[in-house]
């Protein structure tokens, strides 16, 4: 594969991106003075919402997450390399896994929380964890799914399909990045960064709840930068800027001199580092706005797809919730075009 197989999906990309919310739309749509104003706003958005939508937090997700899986189904169909749009939706599939589990288990009725996005469709994974066979999903992947399920029959105990679920996500994005040929430097940092953050977040989270460290190593995943056991040791001691120093994929960028200071000092949040790691990836693939030729184009236009639900459902509930709008302007993540 070439990089020039992508000049086709490449050229869409550009008119596509003519959709994305602009900084200067996302400003309009904070001062907006009522819902209607905001439903106008949204008119020229993927994202055609009601003003009797604006009132219910489930409708607003409904339509966003409908926004966001056209998307990918569009991705999946002309990708001439579908392990990059799996690099983004790959949790999305993990997540439908574990409810699929859990309706197993519990014999309850939990469709309405599947998410309809990833490479093959809801019922043929459903038919995957119903029998640990499968002509759609690789071997490995049944094989990892058939060992979690037999380890829960054994303990009885939600738990373990839970974290074996988190576990299975993370391996299966180790492959992920051994499989992508074009830019494979980008790809598997990127990877190497969800992993790393993952740990970090759920270290700190466990620590705030003073969770002993056996809870902790049930939960880390191995497939990082470092062996899992590291992790729980740079948070205990407050030496998390030397691991970033390691992952930072831009040491020159003024963007997270905030959070290193913040992590000298031992005062980083576990909500502080949600939001750095959405900075981190963003800033490891902006420069593909520079190229109009292979993968990381697409991987940038859906990153920003992602980022850009995110600030609307930051922003919509917060004006649904009454919340100052300052904070939602503190917590909104890049903007395509910033």
């Amino acid at each position: 594969m070439d990089a020039s197989q992508f000049s086709q999906i490449n050229t869409t990309i550009s008119v596509k991106e003519r959709e994305l919310i602009t900084p200067e739309q996302f400003e309009k749509l904070l001062q907006a003075p009522d819902p209607e104003s905001l439903v106008l706003l949204l008119q020229t958005s993927s994202y055609h919402l009601s003003a009797a939508d604006l009132e219910d937090l489930n409708l607003i997700e409904r339509q966003l997450t409908s926004g966001l899986a056209r998307e990918y189904a569009w991705a999946f169909v002309e990708s001439p390399d579908r392990d990059i749009v799996s690099l983004f939706a790959l949790r999305y599939v993990y997540h439908n896994i574990k409810v699929f589990f859990k309706a197993r288990a519990t014999k309850q009725e939990l469709k309405h929380l599947l998410i309809p996005i990833g490479s093959e469709s809801l019922e043929a994974l459903e038919h995957l964890i119903s029998t640990f066979s499968s002509d759609n999903f690789p071997e490995f992947m049944v094989d990892e799914l058939a060992m979690i399920w037999a380890e829960y029959e054994d303990y009885k105990d939600i738990r373990v399909l839970e974290i074996g679920t988190d576990l299975a996500y993370f391996k299966h994005l180790k492959r992920l990045a051994n499989q992508i040929e074009l830019e494979s430097e980008v790809f598997s940092q990127a990877i190497s960064l969800m992993i790393d953050f993952y740990n970090v977040i759920t270290v700190q989270r466990a620590l705030s709840q003073e969770k002993p460290q056996s809870f902790m190593m049930q939960l880390l995943s191995d497939e990082g930068s470092l062996p899992a056991k590291d992790f729980i040791g740079l948070v205990q001691t407050g030496d998390l800027i030397s691991w970033f120093n390691q992952i930072n994929p831009d040491s020159f960028n003024t963007a997270f001199a905030s959070f290193e200071e913040k992590m000298r000092q031992g005062s980083i949040s576990a909500v502080d580092l949600e939001y750095l790691y959405d900075l981190v990836q963003f800033q490891l693939l902006d420069p593909a706005k520079y190229t109009a030729e292979g993968p990381l184009v697409l991987a940038r236009y859906l990153l920003c797809r992602e980022f850009e639900v995110k600030n609307l459902r930051l922003l919509l509930s917060a004006i649904s919730n009454q919340l100052p709008l300052e904070l939602v302007k503190e917590r909104m993540r890049p903007i395509y075009g910033q």
